[in-house]
């Protein structure tokens, strides 16, 4: 697992894209998809879906919804993800991605739960197990961690098919624009909720 550290990002009054840069040790695991998996927005790369992937190998974007600790010492941490698209590019100071997305999904992995904090971004590197009532399951091999203020997202995407059961915690409309360079405390208030409200042993619905 890796963690974006938060840095003061201070506005310069010009803007720029990037490809998308992985860290060393996140490196290896996106050279070993499918080039249609290390881009993930109909938009952009054609219909894509995380539905029906039994057995391939994914790196999903999503927001952390619902943290589920092991059963038993050792076990695994079960992670409920609200699924983002990503086209492959980010602006050069800030990671983003789309406001929209298709679906949500479930990621097991072994780490201490305590170190995802909840509405955080993840990008969740693993193998699709299965798929129960339509919420795929990742067993993953490795995770990147951005905390809140350093990342932000795109009016731009694919057609959202996001579960609705998140929208009832944002104050933004579908239709808004919430792109913002450099994003504040209140702007991830505003667009996905109080963390509060979610984390501790949320489940699929």
């Amino acid at each position: 697992m890796d963690i974006q550290p938060v840095k003061d990002l201070k506005p310069t009054g010009t803007l720029a894209t990037c490809m998308y840069s992985p860290v060393a040790q996140e490196a290896p695991f996106l050279s070993r998809l499918d080039k249609k998996e290390k881009i993930n927005d109909p938009l952009f790369n054609g219909p894509c879906t995380i539905h029906k992937k039994a057995g391939k190998a994914v790196a999903w974007f999503g927001i952390v919804r619902g943290i589920t600790p092991p059963a038993q010492a050792g076990g695994e941490v079960s992670l409920l993800v609200q699924h983002h698209f990503f086209d492959g590019m980010t602006d050069c100071h800030i990671m983003l991605l789309s406001k929209s997305g298709d679906g949500d999904f479930v990621a097991k992995l072994k780490i201490d739960p305590a170190a995802i904090p909840p509405l955080s971004l993840v990008r969740i590197y693993g193998k699709v197990s299965s798929e129960r009532d339509g919420v795929p399951e990742v067993l993953a091999d490795y995770i990147r961690v951005w905390p809140w203020l350093t990342f932000t997202f795109t009016d731009l995407g694919g057609a959202d098919h996001s579960n609705p059961r998140w929208q009832l915690s944002s104050r933004v409309a579908p239709s808004d624009r919430i792109y913002k360079p450099y994003p504040d405390r209140n702007y991830y208030l505003t667009v996905l909720g109080d963390p509060a409200d979610f984390g501790l042993n949320l489940k699929p619905e």
